[in-house]
């Protein structure tokens, strides 16, 4: 996750925080589709780690969110 967007995700309120964390997802899930449908190259494959570690970074900030009092 970019530090623009936990900054943004930092200033709402946890419920529009945690709306924001499901679009970014979902662009990521689609662009991950669009990877992968391009074919198996060295590249995509590295795109598609890496679009698993921003993933896996918004998963964490959303259990953070979930979590909270």
């Amino acid at each position: 996750m970019t530090r623009q967007l936990e900054d943004t995700i930092d200033s709402l309120r946890p419920n529009d925080a945690l709306r924001v964390l499901d679009a970014v997802e979902g662009t990521l899930d689609a662009l991950r589709q669009d990877a992968l449908n391009l074919g198996e190259t060295p590249e995509i494959r590295e795109l598609v780690r890496r679009i698993d570690a921003y993933k896996g970074h918004l998963s964490r900030q959303r259990d953070i969110l979930v979590t909270a009092p």
